[in-house]
């Protein structure tokens, strides 16, 4: 019931709201599929053929507005990505896939909690599209579909992508009982990422976790504080904005490097990431995110980069 009534708040404060500043001058501007409306946003400085595009499928099987998650978009426009939100309409979406598929560079789905589910539906169908990444992946395709049989299949087959990046808020799946009785956001519909990999052999996956953060701290602080302060969604219990920005910026510095196939030398640097699982994951500390963040591989402040 609290969830419901988070994402209904949202759905109409959001119309009101719209508070950030762009780092770098950014075109926003909608495309339209019978009424359902795709919101881009991309740096004005480059030229679609030069940019990858980011279609990006936000959470609540993707209901969540684009405003909500203002402050990551951002991040990622100054890595010089465009970024498209994408309605739960999948066949809207579908058509907007085809009709930017020779626009930019690459095309790549990115994700945030059941927006997983729809982007599965839609990429499947795209033999162009070879990457995606997904943050804290949720399925609760059978839910929606009244299928209890299916709520907890395992089997998932993936058609046309060769690589994954699975960014994980370790915060997501941990509960307590001390001092406070809590129950972890995530974890009954938590996408397995192994039984992902059984199915799919042909699919390689990286996965980071963020040992500090919440599910709902990628959100723009005014609505991951409403989450964290009503015990829905823990994250961060440092909620300073510049902990917020050094995580949403470290999102889109993970997401870059993985795109551009940039190798991470954090462990090399300054022992920064813990290698757990046989080296299939690293788990990222919220000190060691600020470390990482001063070691950024471009400065996002630097227009001449754009030249």
């Amino acid at each position: 019931m609290k969830l419901l009534l988070f994402i209904t708040t949202i759905v109409n404060f959001t119309t009101l709201v719209n508070s950030y500043v762009l780092n770098i001058p950014v075109n926003i501007y909608k495309r339209n599929y019978d009424s359902h409306i795709v919101k881009v946003y991309e740096p004005e400085i480059l030229n679609k053929e030069d940019m990858t595009a980011l279609v990006f499928y936000t959470g609540a099987n993707s209901l969540i507005p684009a405003d909500v998650y203002s402050n990551f978009i951002k991040a990622l426009n100054n890595y010089n990505f465009s970024v498209s939100v994408v309605t739960n309409n999948n066949d809207a979406t579908i058509d907007f896939l085809y009709d930017i598929r020779d626009e930019y560079k690459e095309l790549i789905p990115l994700t945030h909690s059941s927006g997983y589910v729809s982007a599965i539906k839609t990429i499947n169908k795209q033999k162009n599209i070879k990457k995606a990444v997904f943050l804290d992946p949720v399925d609760n395709s059978g839910l929606l579909e009244f299928n209890l049989f299916n709520v907890f299949n395992e089997k998932q087959t993936i058609n046309h992508l060769k690589s994954i990046l699975v960014l994980n808020a370790e915060k997501s799946y941990k509960g307590s009982i001390f001092p406070k009785f809590e129950i972890p956001f995530i974890p009954a519909f938590a996408v397995n990422t192994k039984n992902i990999e059984k199915t799919n052999p042909h699919v390689e996956i990286e996965k980071i976790n963020a040992e500090e953060y919440g599910h709902s701290d990628v959100l723009d602080s005014l609505w991951s504080d409403l989450m964290h302060g009503l015990s829905i969604s823990k994250g961060n219990e440092v909620r300073e904005q510049s902990v917020m920005d050094e995580y949403v910026n470290w999102l889109a510095q993970q997401i870059y490097e993985f795109v551009n196939n940039v190798d991470n030398n954090v462990n090399n640097v300054d022992n920064n990431v813990n290698n757990v699982d046989n080296n299939d994951e690293n788990t990222v500390s919220s000190n060691e995110i600020t470390k990482i963040n001063n070691l950024k591989i471009i400065n996002l402040n630097d227009e001449d980069r754009y030249n």
